[in-house]
């Protein structure tokens, strides 16, 4: 163990939710008169912004008083949002555009960002502000004493397949800090953890979506910077929440992203196949022709929304973020409330420093920010498209239409894990996914060349991160779901050969998909060594 490194405020976690929290920490002090308190942000990924992955329109209201005028203006964005479009796909050849945008999805106007390019801006402003930021450390534990955390400790370094230490072995690394931010993000190893011991959980349980997107460079002069279209339907069926979008962030460049919710039923289902599936459509082709997929990433998105937010205050700690599952799940955004959150935290934590109290006023200063009364606004739309689209987009316009009076009840569904009620593996109804495949091609890459395009890489030479509680299991599994890792993993990390279940743990994009979804609950996602995993670099 190294010597013992102290802080007043420890923030894992260099995405939005963090970063926010340390600059707004340092400013509000600055405003006041006061000291600025010592802060230290530690990110797993090998550079700020490599394993953050988002769409992203970003609603901009998240950086009003957390950056000045100017630094707004100056944020990495090679486009707004000046044309928008809601599709209905039915089929591969059909679809029909709404009408008009609802009001509560449009996102005229906002501007259409890398949220890796996004993230570095907002490191450089931390920076600039004295907060310490270091990359390439996995924080693997919390530390608590007599009822409060106290710090944390990084992971080792340097060691082999069998856990011994190489030459180029370090140490853990103690950090012990008067606050710990917790701002992991989406389904966060000591975040989930601490949330499952201390009996934080919110009024349901958490649900995810996968999201799956690649960038797409088309031809000059064929596609409008700017434009933007959403889509709900075909490959998605009638009772999974899931849709699409198209977003064009230059005239030379496409987002393209999937999501699908990942309590579905269907074990033959296969969220990377169902991405391809949507690219192919006739609604989607003409935007990405002639194109070449250039970059690509996948990471799990918390939209169970405003009942299944967990208790985010803990003795000496805080949730920020999407750790704490903040995201209106109708619009599946949820930057600008994690940007909110950071900014209530900061005051929370300047009052603790101070005197001692003042984390626990964080939930309240949470709920006046109008992220959090935008979940509040549609409580209830998650649950209700578990119960068929048509349920889901009235629940969602009367949401809308009365401020989210109506209805005033908490309306049943997802109220189960996502790995819970599962159906048996359908070999026929493979088959039929099977069939509707399309062919490899520069615009749809295979996903080991898209997993070769997220830059993942790990050292093969150290303990495997992906662990199978009770190997027997998977037998038993790849009989009665058909080893449904094989297809939910984006990432090709799952192979299912000669009785075996083999992990190749290096194609790992860190998206915990298969934490989540593992209907036997037979897989444990640890830490692998920090700076290893997606070195994302325009997502």
């Amino acid at each position: 163990m190294s010597e013992v490194i102290k802080t007043d405020v420890l923030v894992i976690g260099a995405g939005p939710s963090g970063l926010a929290t340390a600059i707004s920490i340092a400013r509000k002090a600055k405003a006041a008169g006061d000291e600025v308190p010592r802060v230290v942000v530690l990110d797993k990924g090998r550079s700020l912004g490599s394993h953050v992955l988002s769409g992203a329109i970003v609603d901009p209201s998240g950086f009003t008083g957390l950056l000045t005028d100017e630094e707004i203006e100056k944020i990495p964005c090679d486009a707004k949002c000046v044309k928008e479009s809601f599709r209905f796909i039915s089929s591969e050849k059909k679809s029909s555009k709404i009408p008009w945008v609802p009001p509560m999805m449009s996102s005229e106007g906002y501007p259409i960002v890398s949220l890796t390019k996004l993230v570095a801006y907002l490191g450089g402003i931390a920076s600039k502000e004295g907060i310490e930021i270091y990359t390439g450390y996995a924080v693997t534990s919390l530390i608590e004493e007599d009822g409060r955390i106290v710090g944390a400790r990084t992971g080792e370094k340097g060691l082999d397949k069998d856990g011994k230490k190489k030459s180029n072995y370090l140490p853990s690394e103690e950090i012990r800090a008067k606050v710990v931010v917790l701002a992991e993000g989406g389904a966060g190893i000591l975040t989930e953890k601490l949330i499952n011991e201390k009996n934080l959980k919110g009024v349901r349980p958490q649900t995810y979506a996968v999201g799956i997107k690649e960038l797409i460079d088309v031809p000059a002069g064929t596609q409008t910077a700017g434009e933007t279209m959403h889509t709900f339907g075909y490959p998605s069926d009638m009772g999974t929440y899931g849709g699409g979008f198209v977003y064009h962030v230059s005239e030379t460049q496409v987002m393209v992203g999937y999501v699908y919710a990942l309590d579905y039923r269907k074990a033959e289902k296969d969220p990377y196949r169902m991405f391809r599936q949507f690219k192919a459509t006739a609604a989607v082709a003409s935007h990405i022709k002639d194109g070449k997929s250039v970059a690509y990433g996948a990471k799990v998105i918390p939209e169970g929304g405003y009942y299944a937010v967990p208790k985010t205050y803990y003795p000496g700690c805080i949730i920020v973020g999407d750790g704490a599952g903040l995201l209106d799940s109708l619009r599946i955004k949820g930057v600008h409330i994690s940007l909110q959150s950071g900014q209530a935290a900061a005051t929370a934590i300047l009052a603790e420093l101070k005197d001692g109290k003042g984390l626990e006023t964080y939930p309240e200063l949470l709920k006046q920010t109008s992220g959090w009364k935008e979940m509040k606004r549609v409580r209830n739309v998650r649950a209700s498209f578990s119960k068929g689209m048509p349920v889901g987009i009235m629940a969602a316009g009367l949401a809308w239409m009365t401020f989210g009076a109506f209805p005033f009840w908490r309306v049943g569904g997802c109220d189960e894990p996502d790995h819970e009620g599962l159906k048996k593996f359908d070999e026929n109804a493979y088959k039929k996914e099977m069939a509707s495949d399309v062919e490899a091609s520069p615009v749809q890459p295979d996903r080991l060349t898209d997993v070769f395009m997220s830059g993942t890489n790990h050292e093969e030479n150290q303990p495997c991160h992906i662990k199978i509680k009770n190997i027997s299991k998977c037998a038993e599994c790849k009989e009665k779901y058909g080893a449904p890792c094989m297809r939910f993993c984006p990432a090709e990390a799952y192979r299912y050969e000669e009785g075996n279940m083999q992990i190749d743990f290096s194609n790992c994009l860190h998206c915990k998909t298969c934490r989540i979804k593992c209907p036997m609950e037979n897989i444990e996602w640890t830490f692998p060594q920090g700076g290893d995993g997606p070195r994302y670099t325009r997502m």
